[in-house]
């Protein structure tokens, strides 16, 4: 896909030159945590114990029924358990881990029952042998702590990850969700997260959670402490590697001019700041700039981009960080205007496209396929751009359907 000599983007180039090849944020997001997360080798044995609950009740409806049972007589309500084991990474381990912890005590006493029971019969000793190493990971208090660290974690991925799949998001939006989530993750090394910390206060300086005797030794702080600087600064090292192509060429040009946290606050400075970008920028883009009947010349651009930050640094420098808003009356800044739509069609997700795949595999099935080009392609449209299922409003649609019929509509008359 992004090959340098024979890759979808090296021979989309050589018929346009000024294309711009971005990997989806969303999908690069994903590769951060697992990169991260490999570096960790306590993950591993939380993956493996989330793996054994998944297969035991997921291949043994007599022991779903069994937790069923159990969850009851608790007054426990209970939640299907997760699989690790998915397209997407992150919410798929942020749903076991959630489910684990919702069935922590159901699930921990089935467990127990099978290990120690000596009646039980019709468990196989794999069976009796996988429920000792489970019951026996549950109640270590060091594996628990890695658990909710997971959990504040895979919580700030997740709201960055919501970001990365908005429909029109940018370049500074990305930047500034990366370092929003990278502050929080370091802030976790000193201060626990929510979760986290939830979890210390209810245990305390002993080693019961829950009413469960936890394992717990002296050395498990400071073997925790160790993990969890590891994690935050893997996590920092690999978001660096993999986004650092938003930090180079045409993109961080983009991102210089037109985002005001980065334009600097003395007249010397700004008399020379960005110039060096924006010729970077018509350079890349010089092919399409020249088809445009509203940007004349190279010159005059630069002669506008110093109007613009005479008006921006004296009058608007309290708007928000997109300068496409703050550009002045009709016809002003024609140029800057051009070079602002363009940077607004570097599309940084493909979150859009994948959701379109995904209506179009409800729309389009093996028991509806003989649908004509037409209803496809606006049973779509409303699928990816209507609004959500309870802000919809039927009246409308009711009422054309009422009135364009090709014959009168009779309540109640049956053909």
């Amino acid at each position: 896909m992004l090959g340098v000599n024979n890759g979808v983007t090296a021979r989309l180039q050589r018929l346009c030159p000024s294309l711009v090849p971005i990997w989806c944020v969303a999908h690069r997001l994903e590769l951060v945590a697992l990169d991260s997360v490999k570096q960790v080798p306590q993950l591993q044995d939380i993956k493996q114990t989330l793996r054994a609950i998944h297969k035991h009740y997921t291949c043994s409806a007599k022991a779903s029924r069994e937790l069923e049972e159990i969850s009851k007589a608790m007054e426990i309500s209970i939640v299907r358990p997760g699989n690790t084991e998915g397209t997407r990474w992150l919410p798929h381990m942020s749903h076991a881990l959630e489910a684990l912890m919702r069935n922590y005590r159901p699930i921990l006493m089935h467990f127990e029952n099978h290990a120690s029971d000596p009646n039980d019969k019709e468990a196989s000793a794999a069976m009796k042998g996988r429920a000792k190493l489970v019951q026996q990971s549950l109640k270590q208090y060091k594996m628990l702590l890695f658990i909710h660290l997971m959990l504040d974690v895979l919580q700030e991925l997740k709201q960055l990850s919501l970001l990365f799949q908005r429909d029109g998001l940018t370049l500074q939006m990305v930047s500034d969700g990366l370092q929003t989530t990278t502050l929080a993750l370091v802030a976790m090394q000193t201060n626990p997260g929510p979760r986290l910390h939830q979890f210390m206060e209810e245990v305390g300086a002993g080693s019961i959670w829950q009413g469960v005797q936890l394992s717990r030794t002296n050395a498990d702080d400071d073997t925790f402490n160790a993990l969890k600087l590891c994690l935050t600064n893997s996590f920092c090292e690999f978001v660096s590697e993999l986004f650092k192509s938003l930090e180079t060429g045409v993109l961080k040009a983009t991102s210089t001019l037109f985002d005001l946290s980065n334009w600097p606050e003395d007249t010397t400075n700004l008399a020379t700041f960005g110039t060096a970008e924006l010729n970077a920028f018509m350079e890349h883009f010089h092919p399409v700039l020249e088809t445009c009947e509203n940007f004349e010349s190279v010159e005059a651009a630069r002669q506008e981009w110093l109007d613009l930050k005479v008006l921006i640094a004296r009058h608007y420098r309290h708007l928000d960080s997109q300068v496409q808003g703050a550009i002045g009356r009709d016809g002003q800044f024609q140029h800057m205007q051009v070079i602002a739509e363009i940077s607004l069609v570097l599309h940084m997700s493909s979150s859009c496209c994948e959701r379109g795949f995904s209506s179009m595999k409800r729309i389009k099935s093996d028991w509806r396929s003989c649908l004509s080009n037409e209803m496809p392609n606006s049973l779509l449209q409303i699928s990816v751009h209507g609004p959500p299922a309870q802000d919809y409003d039927s009246m409308k649609a009711v009422t054309k359907w009422w009135s364009s019929g090709c014959r009168a509509r009779i309540p109640h008359y049956k053909d």
